[in-house]
């Protein structure tokens, strides 16, 4: 094997290096600094992931890596084997992503500038640049280890190991690189060794460098920081002891055998090398004769584990160092101070339990002294002469027994508690001596201030131009959008845009692969569905401002909230009315609307429900069954949301709950979410604009109505670029009385509701309140728009409240055209000059009006034109 890897290249050195060559090595780490900067951590991830299956069981590397350790490092071959099991684990692409996130905690701001909670700016992870690892030779894998979190922090890394040994890493490299099909990632790697203590090399090193990870004794680390310059960043993890404790629940409540077996594994793996191996064991409230017993048990398990673990080769100075250990620990046992088991003659294991509850530092090699300690509180006093020294504590107890001795063992130095028998298995996340080796690869830079709203509508343009194929030729003729000039001569999304380019037909608009989400259908009341994917951060963040809405109509502490929303077809309403509830302080009632109405009354009675949210049709329903019974209700505010409220829907609402507060959840689409909502001082149709989440316009002058059209600034899995609403607004220019600096606009209706015909502006509302007024008639109608000769011509279709003869029928139909006369001035006037023949009006039995199958809708207005 190679005894050096050069960035991508094998390298054989003949002789020693020198510091001229050192130097050439050094200069190309800083020249190929900007390309490991550049590399996507997506690739990287990938490349290590591939790269660390090479070393699954029964591979060709495999079998050579087990036969080069095997020839270079004292461990046995089931110990050499089990840690090898571990690598294809570690580079796990899901495990190494969930590291960057607990480790870097912004893993994002390692490919740009991101957002930090409550930060007013934002925040980038900028790699080291070149960064010197120095390896300890006592577990193979630590340095390999260092290098990944190089890899995944962008830096170009030089690995120096022992002259001696094993040539693990370079191993390591060759498998990287033949898994690098860009060859981007080897180019940041080099791997050279050469005799400890040749301090013009560490110097040159470090002159060279930008951050150093030293991985070994006390000494190589205080030699490296003292050689360091001021301007290299030096990280020292020197050598630790650790040890395990017994706590006195355990003691009680767990087989003695067990906790025996527990400690002796974390003793003899890697054969206590490591610095989480436990050197003594302390047995809280234990008495002798019980420490004693547990030292039998200690004994049993070692000789287990060496048949399935043996000791690996021991040199002669450590078999020396064991043999004086059990001499010392004969003599205090003639005096009844101490005890000894052993493997004797052969140095396998030993046990040793003393009276003195000093700590000991093991000579290693499964040698593990066993004491007792009153209680967990005399910790402090034992360890206090090794502050700074101690690593990790095992601990077998409850959790909030383990979380006290943290707190107490915290000021000195220890930086890990864990559970028995994990000692060596540090969780994913867990700091290492106490601090994120992973963050101290970078350095973070800040640009203050949020980015304007132009900043980001720009910027998610230019987004979904890289990432999206349907935007990418759709705005290919527009070129950059750098200012909102050039944002506003976009196209505008239409219906029939979603239509043919979402899924399940298509893609197209997607700006990367799906991963985790939900899909929704939005529809409504113009018929075929549309389908629209959000991811689950966004869709998360759609249900937290929809909470928000809630919250600032009034909804608050106390407050028992049924969601009377119909759940599933794919409807959003619900499930992210539900999820939104869970964001305030109110209590839900998931009760939905598929049950009788008598049933739900039943619920709202027995939850004293004091918030309704649904669809106002159905919430209609439960207000008139509260008036025909005797149920009463403490109902004190009513958000509604899918449907307009009309005045006299109002009424209703106000008889059968006195002074409840009616105000919509939220202005909010399936296709954008939350647009805008309402405080408790909006008057009807008014809204405040949800400004970080939405780019709103109104294709008007100020102040004047015309189409509403929004770019929700989140979404960006499935971006929506000036997505055509289909609702009539305008914007009011005042401030609203609850102080809230969110603009204000007024909803006035849908662009479909606003009907041109014979030179008349007819409004849907109009023929709402025309139908509300006259006593009965349901709200229930459709107009159809159609040519008479070379005229225009209506006909309104209008369902009873009940089923009635023809003759009142007629009677209804009467009424309802007066009514409608008196309310559309526009209309009146185009009947007076001719320009538009006399409506026909049509009054139905209930129900008659033909339904959408999928949502129940009435479709308003059907142009036959």
């Amino acid at each position: 094997m190679t005894n050096s890897f050069l960035f991508g290249r094998a390298c054989r050195m003949r002789g020693e290096w020198t510091v001229p060559e050192l130097e050439r090595v050094l200069r190309q780490a800083r020249t190929n600094a900007q390309l490991a900067a550049s590399v996507p951590v997506e690739y990287a991830l990938n490349v290590l992931t591939d790269a660390g299956r090479l070393f699954s069981r029964g591979s060709p590397l495999r079998r050579q890596a087990l036969t080069h350790l095997r020839e270079t490092i004292p461990f046995s071959r089931p110990v050499i084997e089990s840690t090898l099991d571990m690598l294809p684990l570690l580079l796990d692409k899901a495990e190494l992503q969930k590291r960057m996130s607990l480790e870097l905690f912004l893993p994002q701001a390692l490919e740009g500038f991101v957002r930090r909670e409550a930060y007013a700016g934002t925040v980038k992870a900028v790699p080291r640049g070149v960064v010197l690892h120095v390896g300890a030779g006592n577990i193979f894998l630590g340095i390999v280890d260092s290098l990944i979190l190089g890899l995944l922090t962008k830096n170009v890394n030089i690995v120096k190991v022992a002259s001696s040994g094993s040539r693990f890493p370079v191993l390591f490299a060759h498998a990287l690189s033949s898994c690098d099909r860009k060859g981007l990632l080897c180019k940041a790697v080099a791997i050279l060794s050469w005799k400890g203590g040749r301090t013009e090399l560490e110097e040159a090193a470090l002159k060279a460098c930008d951050a150093a990870f030293i991985w070994g004794g006390d000494e190589a680390v205080a030699s490296y920081k003292r050689l360091a310059p001021p301007k290299v960043h030096v990280v020292g993890f020197g050598a630790k002891v650790s040890l395990a404790v017994v706590s006195k629940s355990s003691l009680r409540a767990e087989p003695l055998e067990a906790l025996a077996q527990r400690t002796a594994f974390d003793a003899a793996r890697w054969d206590q090398s490591a610095c989480s191996s436990p050197h003594t064991a302390y047995l809280l409230g234990a008495r002798f004769k019980q420490v004693e017993r547990f030292a039998e048990l200690l004994a049993s398990a070692f000789a287990k584990l060496q048949r399935t673990s043996p000791q690996g080769d021991l040199s002669d100075d450590e078999k020396v160092e064991i043999t004086k250990a059990r001499e010392l620990a004969k003599v205090d046992a003639a005096i009844g101070m101490a005890s000894v088991r052993s493997s004797f003659p052969a140095p396998y294991w030993t046990v040793i339990v003393e009276k003195s509850p000093a700590l000991r530092i093991s000579p290693l090699n499964r040698v593990l002294y066993l004491k007792s300690l009153d209680s967990a509180e005399a910790l402090d006093g034992v360890l206090r002469p090794y502050k700074g020294l101690i690593q990790t504590v095992g601990f077998a107890g409850p959790l909030k027994e383990r979380q006290a001795v943290a707190s107490l063992l915290a000021p000195l130095g220890v930086g890990r508690v864990t559970e028995l028998g994990k000692m060596l298995s540090s969780e994913t996340g867990s700091p290492h001596d106490g601090t994120f080796p992973m963050r101290e690869l970078v350095s973070w830079v800040a640009v203050e201030g949020g980015p304007s709203r132009e900043d980001r509508l720009c910027a998610l343009v230019r987004f979904a131009q890289e990432r999206s194929a349907y935007y990418r030729r759709r705005l290919k003729a527009f070129g950059e959008v750098g200012a909102l000039e050039d944002f506003e001569r976009l196209p505008l999304l239409a219906k029939d845009d979603l239509l043919r380019h979402s899924p399940p037909g298509s893609r197209a608009m997607f700006t990367g692969p799906i991963e985790s989400g939900v899909y929704f259908a939005s529809g409504g009341s113009t018929g075929e569905p549309k389908y629209i994917f959000y991811d689950s951060a966004e869709y998360e963040a759609v249900c937290r401002s929809l909470g928000r809405a809630m919250e600032a109509g009034g909804l608050g502490p106390g407050d028992v909230a049924a969601n009377l929303f119909v759940p599933g077809n794919l409807w959003s309403s619900f499930l992210s009315v539900e999820k939104a509830l869970s964001h305030t302080r109110a209590v839900s009632v998931p009760l939905g609307s598929s049950m009788e109405v008598g049933t739900i009354l039943g619920y709202l009675e027995e939850f004293k429900a004091s918030a309704l949210i649904g669809l106002p049709s159905f919430l209609l329903k439960i207000a008139e069954a509260a008036l025909k019974g005797t149920v009463r209700l403490p109902v004190r505010r009513i958000f509604f949301g899918g449907e307009s409220v009309t005045p006299a829907m109002a009424r209703c609402f106000a008889k059968a709950f006195p002074g409840v507060l009616l105000r919509s959840a939220a202005y909010a689409t399936v296709d954008a979410g939350v647009v805008g909502f309402q405080c408790e001082r909006s008057a009807p149709g008014v809204h405040h604009l949800c400004a970080d989440d939405q780019f709103l316009e109104i294709l008007a002058k100020p102040g004047d109505v015309g189409e509403i059209v929004t770019t929700p600034l989140n979404k960006r899995h499935m971006p929506l670029l000036r997505l055509r609403l289909g609702d009539l607004g305008r914007w009011l220019g005042s401030r609203c009385p609850c102080g809230r600096e969110e603009p204000l606009f007024e909803l006035l209706g849908r662009c479909d509701d606003r009907i041109h015909a014979g030179g008349a502006h007819v409004f849907v509302s109009d023929i709402h309140d025309a139908a509300s007024g006259v006593r009965g008639l349901s709200l229930d109608f459709q107009v159809i728009v159609a040519k008479k000769g070379p005229n225009d011509q209506l006909k309104i279709r209008i369902e009873a409240a009940a089923d009635v003869p023809q003759a009142e029928r007629a009677k209804l139909a009467d009424l309802f055209r007066a009514g409608l006369r008196r309310r559309c001035e526009d209309l009146a006037a185009s009947l007076a000059r001719g320009w538009l023949e006399e409506p026909e009006i049509e009054v139905l039995p209930p129900g008659a009006i033909e339904r959408i199958a999928r949502t129940g809708k009435l479709r308003r207005v059907v142009d036959a034109r």
